[in-house]
Order: C-alpha cells, then structure tokens, then sequence
C-alpha cells in the first residue's frame, strides 16, 4: 500500500509540474466554482453524514467482535 501510494504522489507530482502553475491555477478555481454550487455542497454533506454513520457503524460491529473474541480467549484459557 505504501508503495502505490508512493507511486501516485509521484506520478502526480511530474505531472502537475509539466502542467505549471497556470494550469494549477486553471484547476484551483474549476474546483472553487464546482464545490461552492449549493446543489454539489448538499451532495457533499449526504456524502459525509453517510460515512460519518457508517463509519460509527463499523466501529461498533469492531468492538463487539473484539469483546466476543476477548471472551472466547479467556474461556478457552479458564477451560485448560
């Protein structure tokens, strides 16, 4: 994993530098006017109360896992 990521900054970095600064710039604000449209802001804020629940979600079915594996652990030790 570290690997491809070490692989997309660079191929990202050699590419934003061929493109230079204007085409920076060029993007910066296509991005500014996309993300300041009331339509695209409400789209975004489903996004994040989506992952925001799923992610308190996951992190419960984690720690009833944990317990449950906490559990089984400590009965096959108590059973020896």
């Amino acid at each position: 994993m570290k690997l491809r990521t070490a692989i997309a900054f660079g191929v990202g970095y050699v590419l934003g530098a061929r493109a230079g600064r204007e085409r920076y710039e060029q993007i910066r604000l296509a991005f500014g006017r996309i993300t300041s449209n009331e339509q695209v802001r409400q789209v975004i804020d489903q996004g994040k109360g989506i992952v925001d629940s799923s992610t308190s979600q996951v992190r419960d079915l984690a720690a009833d896992q944990l317990r449950n594996a906490g559990e089984a652990i400590r009965n096959r030790t108590d059973g020896t």
